[in-house]
């Protein structure tokens, strides 16, 4: 009975495989021929290198190092299991827009689940299209308040700059810096992390909940064999911190006379919107908790390698500060003007973003059967069969860094490639935030917001229009001019753009900190 069950079985696997080929034949498909080469069985090599450089903080340099010369797309067999490797802007294109409805999360929800519940970067399919739009009403809302929101918080992290002494690490200030920000618009009140040090208890268990998270999002079907108790002691106490928030400001609202419920309900517009929209305080906690990992991680680490460039390259800051001298003068108010006329400040955080997008590389599985445009044949120029399960990896990091793409400097850190529109038809190949329907909420450009899916943001959109990038732009300003002779301290090691250590979380950080002279 079992071998008629398992010759039954094995006949359908089959019959679909053949469903499968016959498929790809239409399509005009071609197999890969660039394979990821490995020594030992099961490709176990390249299992105990990945691991080595993971503890060696430069997982990022042995991706750039395996795929070096192999092209754009890659078939690769880890384990027993054939996957895609792509850095192809039109297979990307295909993958997040396009045909965005043939991939999907896979094993990562599971992953990420013991963190961020029930929120939109956990679902797939009806739930995530009901979330985006919902948040999505709240960011563009958001994205007209003036920058008068940043301003309490980018004048406390002056003052704690300034009471630094010697080599002062940024990337720390900048992540209190970003959660004070992104407390004060999503919750209605900041959690002050930045006059609160040494009593910020949620902030360390945000950062350690998120690391986890983002190691076992790693693991893939295997994340379960890491759920340490650290993990679950986090998760308990980010959740019990964001339940109050949610609990005072509906019983805020619910006894606040007429007069002031109006100014209340603005103030907690974000929480009471999500409320009166999912009737249920813990499907608003995993919304919050999901907006809140975006809202702080991403710009924090924007900021933070943005200054580990321009101290390193003193010329481009001194052409920097030149321009916010002339823009601003002895203004301290900065306002979304301001920014706006400041194009070589935007040439530097595109040229930051490019080097170090916040998410390096990520991931998406086929939810069925489908095609990329390129890859197959001897010259990858033919289309590619996708078998349905197949997981692909897309790396942005690597991709902006294609010579093809960007010019044989690609790897150096050069603000000037962007203006004068040099790029303005690099289309798909600059993908500095994700994109197309599941692109950054914060973005007020989002290529899924237009029709069709396949319209490209052209290189010479000023980022500063979106959220996130107009936070850090406001801050990276006033540091600038609070601290004309910010620079690199003596003795420390001159690194070019890829070849440092990296703190790949959730998002790219730098494992050396930030490391700067302010005075």
């Amino acid at each position: 009975m079992e071998s008629n069950a398992s010759d039954s079985d094995l006949f359908g696997i089959r019959v679909w495989i053949a469903i499968e080929t016959n498929f790809g034949k239409q399509h005009g498909c071609l197999p890969i021929a660039a394979k990821l080469p490995y020594k030992w069985p099961l490709a176990l090599d390249i299992v105990r290198r990945g691991f080595q450089a993971h503890w060696d903080r430069r997982l990022l340099g042995l991706f750039a190092d395996l795929y070096d010369g192999l092209g754009p797309n890659i078939e690769q067999k880890l384990l027993g299991n054939t996957g895609l490797v792509t850095i192809d802007p039109e297979n990307v294109e295909v993958m997040l827009s396009t045909r965005f409805a043939d991939f999907g999360f896979g094993p990562r929800r599971d992953a990420f689940y013991r963190l961020l519940g029930e929120g939109i970067f956990t679902q797939d399919g009806l739930p995530w299209k009901h979330s985006r739009a919902l948040l999505r009403r709240q960011f563009v809302r958001m994205q007209y308040q003036n920058l008068g929101a940043f301003r309490e918080h980018v004048d406390n992290m002056i003052g704690a700059l300034g009471d630094s002494g010697g080599i002062v690490d940024l990337q720390p200030i900048f992540f209190r810096y970003t959660l004070d920000i992104t407390t004060a618009l999503i919750f209605g009140q900041s959690v002050h992390s930045l006059v609160n040090e040494g009593r910020d208890s949620f902030s360390e268990s945000f950062s350690e909940a998120a690391d986890i998270t983002a190691y076992r999002g790693r693991l893939g079907d295997l994340y379960w064999l890491y759920t340490p108790w650290r993990f679950s002691k986090a998760c308990t106490a980010i959740k019990r911190y964001v339940d109050d928030y949610v609990m005072n400001a509906r019983g805020t609202l619910a006894e606040a006379p007429g007069l002031a419920k109006k100014s209340l309900a603005q103030r907690y517009a974000f929480i009471n919107d999500l409320y009166d929209e999912l009737k249920d305080p813990i499907r608003v906690r995993d919304q919050l908790v999901n907006v809140l990992l975006a809202g702080r991680d991403t710009t924090a680490c924007l900021m933070s390698w943005t200054f580990r460039l321009l101290v390193r390259y003193p010329a481009t800051l001194m052409k920097l500060r030149k321009e916010i001298a002339t823009v601003l003068g002895d203004e301290l108010s900065v306002t979304r003007t301001h920014v706006r006329d400041m194009p070589y400040l935007d040439c530097v955080v595109k040229e930051t973003l490019r080097l170090y997008p916040p998410v390096p590389a990520n991931l998406r599985f086929a939810t069925k059967t489908t095609v990329f445009p390129r890859g197959g044949g001897p010259d990858s120029r033919s289309p590619v069969l996708v078998r349905q399960g197949t997981g692909i990896t897309y790396s942005p990091y690597l991709m902006h860094r294609r010579t093809e793409l960007y010019g044989p400097d690609a790897n150096l850190f050069r603000p000037e490639r962007w203006e004068d529109s040099k790029l303005a038809g690099i289309g798909w190949g600059f993908l500095p935030f994700n994109d197309g329907p599941r692109g950054c909420l914060g973005s007020k450009h989002p290529r899924a917001l237009r029709a069709p899916f396949s319209v490209q943001i052209s290189a010479d959109t000023p980022l500063t229009e979106d959220l996130a990038v107009m936070e850090a732009s406001y801050g990276i300003v006033r540091i600038i001019q609070a601290f004309p002779s910010i620079r690199l301290p003596p003795d420390h090691v001159w690194e070019e753009p890829g070849t440092e250590k990296h703190a790949l979380t959730l998002v790219l950080a730098s494992a050396d900190g930030c490391k700067v002279m302010l005075t």
